[in-house]
């Protein structure tokens, strides 16, 4: 997925990113913990934030509360996944969650 985007200024994906539709030609990709989906990044392509990347935290299950913001948009899918990243980890020290498999 990032390899598209060479001149993208974010950082080194931290987990596992998959296309959320396969063979469907979407630019739109789900992150993965181990075996928790915890986010999406996704590329409008109409309207007025067409060409923006779209970033928001998933329902994880057995995460009761949430912090804000936990959307947005981005010019950058690598900016887009550290942000959803970010959020993840905050997220889920605020609900005592363990982290599964980070990739460091």
């Amino acid at each position: 997925m990032m390899t598209k985007y060479p001149n993208d200024p974010g950082p080194k994906p931290r987990y596992r990113w998959r296309e959320t539709w396969p063979g469907e030609n979407h630019e739109d990709y789900q992150g993965w913990d181990g075996d928790r989906a915890f986010g999406r990044i996704m590329l409008e392509i109409n309207g007025t934030m067409r060409t923006k990347w779209r970033w928001s935290i998933s329902h994880i299950p057995g995460f009761k509360e949430t912090l804000l913001p936990h959307n947005g948009w981005t010019d950058h899918p690598r900016v887009a996944a550290a942000k959803v990243e970010d959020a993840y980890e905050k997220i889920a020290a605020l609900n005592g969650v363990r982290l599964n498999n980070r990739d460091h």
